[in-house]
């Protein structure tokens, strides 16, 4: 064998060697800071104190970010009517004594399994302070039942409105999604729960429709998708492949639905699905004078581009009501606050306490008084009836 033959060989197996050895992340990081050193650039980290990957649920970078100043308020500019709450499975708290410490005058629980007059009287007996309305659910046990499962639905429904005198209903997304009658989603604008929206109007109830989830869950979980993390940790949170309606079918439905029944209020919830698009929020609202939109679990969307949104908060003052999506949290409702009243820059839009969804911060909108006022009680109580006396009777 020649000389040359040799060389090659010995190149061609060290090459390999290399190869081998540059898959080891020690050895590339070792390699990289020699280099760096032997050209003089830096005198940086020896190679055990790097890292090239970290676990997406580990990495919690710390801002280095020193705002020149910080706003963080501890109570609310004016009192709050809590529109999107919920008073979950086993909570135990003193509901009236958290509302009062955050200066949340008025709450609605949102009940979606409080679906009968005895379910109703059940919550009640527990939760009997007038601050706190009940907003009932469909009774879907009668899909179950011979006959019209859509009527006795209706029935059961204004029962509750005639008897009770509830103020609204709440729709969550399984309408549409994937509650089935004989096999069949049943569709959000489907002719046969036409008995429900009757009892609506007849009683003028308001109907808070959640119809969807932010469009990211109806993509693959995958490197592209930017609520990764949240869908890796949740998987059954999403609604991607052929047995789902679409995220664009769903908002069709639901829309069709608000233009046939004009007789009737809906607050379409968690900003209408659209935080991410305001032209699409726009369109729906100008469309649509029946139609109001709550903010709960969106100013994570809402904070990503802040001053169309302050623009669109501005062009819509009369149609935003206030909502955070639970019980009386003050953690969560602080950045809430400090989003609508403060011009703060690149913050959490979630407390310790809580997962996060997707690698971004948000920024504040500074609204201006007269709308933040609206915001957080006005337009509720005019939505509703209530008058300002009885709704300032519970601030202390």
């Amino acid at each position: 064998m020649t000389t040359s033959k040799k060389i090659l060989i010995v190149l061609f197996a060290g090459s390999w060697l290399l190869l081998l050895a540059w898959a080891f992340q020690g050895v590339r990081v070792y390699a990289k800071v020699q280099v760096a050193h032997m050209l003089g650039w830096h005198s940086g980290a020896v190679p055990e104190e790097t890292s090239e990957a970290i676990a997406l649920h580990e990495f919690h970078p710390e801002s280095q970010l020193v705002p020149e100043s910080p706003s963080r308020p501890d109570e609310p500019a004016y009192p709050l009517f809590e529109f999107h709450g919920h008073i979950f499975p086993g909570y135990e708290g003193d509901l009236t004594r958290e509302m009062s410490d955050l200066k949340n005058a008025m709450f609605v629980d949102l009940a979606l399994r409080t679906t009968t007059v005895e379910k109703y009287d059940k919550l009640r007996s527990k939760y009997p302070d007038k601050r706190i309305l009940i907003f009932p659910g469909l009774n879907y046990d009668r899909l179950d039942e011979e006959g019209d499962p859509f009527q006795k639905m209706a029935d059961d429904l204004e029962a509750l409105a005639r008897d009770r005198g509830v103020k609204g209903v709440k729709l969550w997304k399984d309408l549409g999604l994937f509650r089935k009658y004989k096999g069949e989603i049943i569709p959000i604008d489907d002719p046969r729960l036409d008995p429900i929206w009757d009892v609506c109007a007849k009683y003028d109830l308001v109907v808070g429709i959640h119809t969807a989830d932010p469009p990211a869950f109806f993509d693959p979980t995958d490197e592209h998708n930017e609520r990764f993390q949240e869908l890796a940790r949740r998987p059954e949170w999403s609604f991607y492949g052929e047995d789902f309606p679409s995220f664009s079918e769903l908002l069709a439905q639901r829309d069709r639905l608000f233009q046939r029944r004009r007789d009737v209020r809906f607050v379409a919830l968690h900003f209408a699905e659209l935080a991410h698009d305001l032209g699409k929020a726009r369109k729906l609202l100008h469309e649509n004078p029946n139609v109001w939109i709550d903010t709960a679990q969106r100013i994570d969307e809402l904070g990503r581009h802040p001053r169309a949104v302050a623009r669109f908060f501005l062009d819509f003052q009369d149609r935003i009501l206030y909502g955070t999506d639970g019980l009386p949290d003050r953690d969560k409702i602080e950045i809430y606050w400090r989003f609508f009243e403060t011009d703060d820059d690149y913050f959490d839009y979630y407390p310790e306490h809580k997962p996060r969804k997707g690698l971004w911060k948000i920024h504040g909108l500074n609204l201006p008084d007269p709308v933040l006022k609206k915001l957080y009680y006005g337009n509720a109580l005019k939505l509703l009836n209530i008058s300002e006396q009885d709704f300032f009777r519970y601030i202390e």
